[in-house]
């Protein structure tokens, strides 16, 4: 046989080999995709600080509504509270596996012992504002006035703070009016508080529904290196399942960069969760993914943790010597791990 045949069936041959090869890598590929969608999923009880949630806090409710918490293996059960002070009990009680909530209630648990970690953010910026009657033109005017909030120590009523500290006045210039999370515009439109802290979303709505009202003070001029929303779990979880945990915070990576990239289909998704027209939704939107607020990387900047700390201090809401160490809030190993699969965003240096 000449040479240029033997080629030809060696040729033929090895072409033969190699598609057989493709075959069964597509068909061990197949099957371990489905033996991975048959496989059991690790159910994860996560507490979110507002019901129904805000934009901001949309993120973990996308990642289950595309599948990702799926894709990961967990079988995730999202329980609704009035604040992130109730969330957090629920987690210190044992009845969460992950805590969403504001960072300061977590902070101060930590302060005092707790055996918790932040692993993650939903936001880690701030996306409230103090909106307020017509009459009051300045943080100076609240003197004597009510101002709706959820808890002493939940995220509203240190927002609140934040503001009169700001003015020179403290919670015993004002008095505080007790709010559930869903009736703060209405508390607003019916005059029975003269301030509330309400994300974007919500200041858009009341407006619409009472346009005298009006932004007083956005808590990101006030402080825009705060950190404000975490997500929490035990470090005995921690210790017992950490492929769980990072499983948890890449399905949160996912949804987050989803939502950047996917408006119509982000804000169809929000208007279903939140009850708010997408109308109402879209410049909200804009400008919270304009601020990145919602992380797409490790999602807890560590000089953004230290200033909290610190004012939280000021403000009154921790001793100085009762402030944790930056390293004793947060532990970052869930998020690398993430991200050690994921990769990360480096187009822009926003990204946190």
């Amino acid at each position: 046989m000449n040479t240029r045949k033997m080629r030809t069936r060696w040729g033929t041959v090895a072409l033969a080999i190699l598609a057989a090869l493709a075959l069964a890598g597509t068909a061990a590929a197949q099957a371990a995709t489905e033996m991975a969608a048959q496989a059991p999923k690790k159910p994860l009880a996560i507490g979110m600080p507002v019901t129904p949630p805000n934009l901001p806090h949309i993120g973990v409710y996308i990642a289950k509504d595309l599948g990702y918490f799926d894709d990961e293996g967990i079988s995730a059960d999202l329980k609704g509270f009035e604040s992130g002070l109730q969330s957090l009990r629920g987690g210190v009680a044992g009845a969460l596996d992950i805590l969403g909530a504001s960072s300061e209630p977590v902070i101060v648990a930590i302060s005092r012992g707790a055996r918790l970690k932040s692993i993650f953010s939903y936001a880690h910026k701030l996306t409230v504002v103090m909106v307020a009657q017509e009459g009051i033109k300045s943080p100076r005017d609240l003197r004597g006035k009510m101002l709706g909030i959820q808890d002493v120590g939940a995220f509203r009523e240190v927002m609140t703070r934040a503001v009169l500290h700001s003015a020179g006045l403290t919670p015993q210039d004002v008095q505080y009016v007790p709010v559930s999370s869903a009736g703060y515009i209405s508390g607003l439109i019916a005059g029975k508080i003269d301030t509330a802290i309400l994300h974007i979303d919500q200041a858009s709505l009341a407006r619409s529904k009472k346009p005298s009202l009006q932004v007083l003070v956005p808590l990101w001029e006030v402080m825009p290196t705060y950190w404000y929303g975490t997500f929490t779990t035990s470090e005995e979880l921690l210790r017992k399942d950490p492929a769980l945990i990072a499983g948890f915070v890449a399905a949160v990576i996912k949804a987050h960069r989803f939502m950047y990239r996917n408006k119509d289909r982000t804000l169809e998704l929000a208007s279903r969760h939140t009850g708010y027209p997408k109308e109402v939704l879209s410049p909200a939107y804009d400008a919270l993914a304009a601020a990145k607020v919602w992380p797409v990387n490790d999602g807890v900047p560590a000089d953004m943790v230290q200033v909290t700390i610190n004012k939280m201090a000021e403000i009154g809401l921790l001793k100085e010597n009762e402030k944790p160490k930056v390293e004793q809030v947060v532990d970052r190993e869930p998020a690398n791990a993430a991200l050690a699969r994921l990769g990360r965003w480096t187009d822009d240096p926003g990204w946190k």
